[in-house]
């Protein structure tokens, strides 16, 4: 696997590393929904730290403050967006056209002012590898790779079909079982937070659970590649599996609600992507942290 900080960069990262943004893209993108919602996140970082490695987990231990834990920093970046740090939102997200057919060279092209969240995991993973930095920034790097690296696997974080990742097609969810015409949503949110439908999941019986079905085969297929084949891959599930049968740019649906197989359909794709993310996540840091 090639690790983004051990590349020769393929973004600029004056964008990300000043902050600099325009002021128009910047209100466009700062109403960017949280991918997977904290229990997602903090499932994605049991996962990972389930399997680091002992080298890791000793380095990891010298970087975080006492009583702290990856689960713990999980949601901090969405935290520092809403709030003191609202520069960060483009970061969360690459926005891959679907009606295109791109490759994974062609992903740099939409990485807009070099600001996505494929050039902050490259900047941060380097920045978090660096041994010469303080433990400050080491710490603020790992809570950015902690994050990105869930947010990478939420399809629609990785995906466009000129509806800002989802958050401009409006759909209509009804749990099956429940009354009523069910939730008004945009299908952003309702990704977001299909963990948390049925009930609200705890991060750390999830992430055992996920666990349970991971296979040596399925780390070892996971791990290859890097985050730039990750992203394709989230692409390609919201290109296939999420977007069909509705029309570009802004809609609203909710005259036609979902079906209610959807849930059924829908949340095995979550889990793998949480699965997955974990994994991946303990990969990389287990290769920064050697």
């Amino acid at each position: 696997m090639k690790i983004l900080c051990t590349l020769r960069p393929i973004f600029s990262t004056k964008s990300v590393a000043t902050g600099v943004l325009i002021p128009l893209f910047f209100l466009v993108v700062a109403t960017r929904a949280a991918a997977w919602g904290p229990v997602g996140h903090e499932t994605v970082a049991y996962i990972a730290e389930d399997n680091l490695s002992a080298a890791a987990k000793q380095k990891l231990k010298a970087i975080l403050p006492a009583g702290e834990d990856l689960p713990s920093i999980a949601n901090w970046a969405d935290q520092v967006r809403a709030t003191s740090r609202p520069e960060t939102a483009p970061w969360h997200f690459i926005d891959l056209p679907i009606r295109k057919d791109i490759t994974k060279a062609e992903e740099t092209t939409f990485c807009r002012d070099n600001n996505c969240v494929l050039n902050a995991l490259q900047i941060y993973e380097g920045v978090l590898g660096d041994e010469s930095k303080s433990n400050g920034k080491r710490l603020e790097a790992l809570k950015f790779v902690v994050h990105f690296m869930g947010d990478l696997h939420q399809p629609l974080h990785c995906a466009d079909d000129s509806d800002r990742g989802g958050n401009d097609k409006l759909v209509r969810f009804k749990d099956a079982g429940k009354r009523g015409h069910g939730a008004r949503t945009k299908l952003h949110a309702l990704w977001d937070h299909l963990i948390e439908t049925k009930t609200q999941e705890d991060p750390r019986e999830l992430a055992t659970d996920l666990e349970k079905g991971i296979t040596k085969e399925d780390m070892a297929s996971w791990s290859r590649g890097d985050e730039g084949d990750w992203a394709m891959e989230s692409y390609q599930i919201a290109k296939i599996k999420i977007y069909p049968g509705m029309d570009p740019g802004p809609q609203d649906y909710t005259d036609n609600p979902l079906p209610s197989s959807y849930y059924g359909q829908m949340r095995p794709i979550v889990d793998q992507q949480l699965e997955k993310a974990g994994i991946r996540l303990a990969f990389v840091l287990n290769e920064i942290l050697k």
